[in-house]
C-alpha cells in the first residue's frame, strides 16, 4: 500500500509538471514567432556565419631541429601496369587511388624500400615527408614503395599523362 501510494504521487506530480509545460510552451506560438522571423528576412540578407579568418595553412615549411635530411634520386611515376604491379592503383599500403587520370593533387610518394622501417629506415607508410625538388617542393605522404633494386630514391605519384621529370638531389626531410 506504501508503493502504491508514493507511485501515485510521482504520477500526479509528473502530470502537473508535463501540463504546466504545456500550458507555458504553445508550439503553434513558436511556429507564428517563426514565421514572422523568417519573412522579415528577404533574400537580400546576408547571413555570415564563418568568421574571417586567415586560409594560409603554412608560409614556410615545418621543419625540426632534429629532422633527419636524406639526399635522394627524385622521380615520378604513373600508376599503371608497366610502371607499378597488376594493381596500380592500389599503393603497398593498401590505398585506392581515386583516379589515376587525377591524381597529381594528393600530394603521395613511393620511396625506396631501404627507407623504410620494415628494412631499419626511418620511414613508415602515412607519414608525412618535406621534400625539397624544383617544382615538386612541398609536402608530401608516403603511401607506396619502389621494387627492391632501388636505394636513396623516391617516386612521386602523377596522373596518367604527366610528362616526365626527375631531379638528381633532391632533400627529403623527416620529421623524427
Amino acid at each position: 500500500m506504501k508503493n502504491l501510494t508514493k507511485i501515485l504521487f510521482w504520477i500526479a506530480i509528473f502530470t502537473a509538471i508535463l501540463y504546466s509545460l504545456m500550458t507555458i510552451v504553445q508550439p503553434s506560438h513558436i511556429k507564428l514567432e517563426m514565421d514572422a522571423i523568417i519573412n522579415s528576412i528577404d533574400s537580400t540578407t546576408v547571413v555570415d556565419t564563418i568568421p574571417e579568418q586567415d586560409t594560409t595553412i603554412m608560409d614556410s615549411p615545418i621543419i625540426l631541429e632534429d629532422s633527419t635530411v636524406l639526399t635522394v634520386y627524385a622521380t615520378m611515376y604513373h600508376p599503371v601496369i608497366g610502371q607499378c604491379d597488376d594493381t596500380p592503383d592500389i599503393t603497398a599500403d593498401q590505398t585506392k587511388i581515386p583516379n589515376i587520370d587525377s591524381c597529381s593533387h594528393l600530394n603521395w610518394i613511393a620511396v625506396s624500400q631501404d627507407l623504410l622501417w620494415f628494412n631499419d629506415g626511418p620511414i613508415r607508410y602515412g607519414d608525412t615527408v618535406y621534400v625539397e625538388a624544383g617544382h615538386k617542393t612541398g609536402y608530401y605522404v608516403v603511401r607506396d614503395a619502389m621494387n627492391r633494386r632501388f636505394k636513396k630514391k623516391i617516386d612521386f605519384l602523377e596522373s596518367v599523362g604527366t610528362e616526365a621529370y626527375r631531379y638528381k638531389k633532391a632533400a627529403l626531410h623527416i620529421n623524427s
